[in-house]
């Protein structure tokens, strides 16, 4: 859509929309090298007034996908017109002879199919802005096979499939809520034991540390999935998700990790046992009470441990104070 850095941000100006250098400039080459442009910045910083005004200055339109907590895979790639599917049945059905078969396949075709943001893009002939705004607010519903695929179309697969970094959560205030695990080789008794840093990638351990790494991580992985079945399968994504984000422990390369994500799950296990034996000693009516006043309509949307634990302290002081 641009020739030049000079053309980007004298267009973005004609929109209304002022960018200094480093942000003409990043423009521009997210356009040549067709890579996608990922901003972040607080409410109101321009993050999404930014894509409309490249679609503007290009001369083109946009496509958005707002994310939100509960979107799933229809909203965003599209789905299946089943009003219109079956007026077609209705109509065919009428005739004396009917191929089953081919109306089957007919009904499958892209004229029942109504397209959502991602597909429309991809479609499109003429260069177009898809703006996927707020993508950290989707959910692990949201995160399936069909939506990476899809989104992979657009340069962004890397972004949603690359786990194997060290991933901190920050708070409101951008400060780390748990401070990353140092690698093996990195701690004193690590460095006790021989491991040693790869030269060529000092983020990696030497090939002997890593052998010894890697027997590890593998009790370690077939420990976290036998607690499979003890905690439940909503806990068990929950906590892989939160301390490690991925969906299957065998993904997580760090030792150190995995132990983080098997204590975790011991303790979940602890705290449901407790909490299987409080719920005896209450009533119902007082545990969906404890449920509406932490937001929750019932016990299978509990996914971590602190806000497990948060209800059994609640749950507890119920039983004490009489089962009310």
């Amino acid at each position: 859509m641009f020739t030049s850095v000079d053309q980007v941000e004298s267009r973005l100006r004609d929109t209304g929309y002022i960018a200094d250098s480093v942000a003409a400039t990043t423009v521009y080459l997210a356009d040549a090298l067709h890579r996608p442009l990922l901003l972040e910045g607080p409410a109101g910083s321009g993050k999404t007034q930014l894509a409309y005004a490249v679609a503007a200055a290009g001369h083109t339109t946009v496509e958005r996908l707002q994310c939100y907590e509960g979107i799933n895979e229809e909203k965003a790639i599209g789905k299946f017109d089943e009003s219109l599917q079956r007026l077609c049945v209705e109509l065919k059905s009428r005739s004396a002879i009917v191929d089953w078969e081919s109306l089957q396949a007919e009904l499958h075709g892209r004229q029942f199919y109504v397209a959502g943001p991602l597909l429309r893009a991809l479609e499109c002939e003429e260069p177009r802005v898809l703006l996927i705004d707020e993508l950290d607010k989707v959910d692990q519903a949201f995160e399936a096979q069909s939506f990476k695929r899809a989104a992979s179309c657009f340069g962004l697969g890397r972004y949603l499939y690359y786990f194997a970094g060290v991933w901190v959560d920050l708070d409101d205030r951008k400060r780390p809520k748990d401070i990353p695990h140092l690698f093996d080789w990195a701690t004193p008794q690590g460095w006790r034991e021989g491991k040693r840093p790869n030269a060529a990638n000092p983020s990696r351990p030497s090939a002997a540390a890593e052998s010894s790494d890697s027997a590890r991580s593998g009790s370690l992985v077939r420990e976290i999935e036998g607690m499979a079945d003890a905690v439940g399968k909503r806990f068990y994504r929950g906590v892989l998700k939160r301390i490690a984000r991925v969906w299957n422990p065998s993904q997580i390369r760090e030792p150190a990790v995995l132990q983080n994500v098997l204590n975790e799950m011991r303790a979940v296990d602890a705290e449901l046992r407790r909490l299987d034996e409080v719920l005896n000693h209450v009533e119902p009516s007082t545990v969906t009470a404890i449920l509406r006043s932490l937001g929750l309509r019932s016990l299978d949307q509990l996914d971590g441990l602190e806000i497990l634990q948060r209800v059994l302290a609640e749950v507890d002081r119920a039983a004490q104070n009489g089962g009310s």
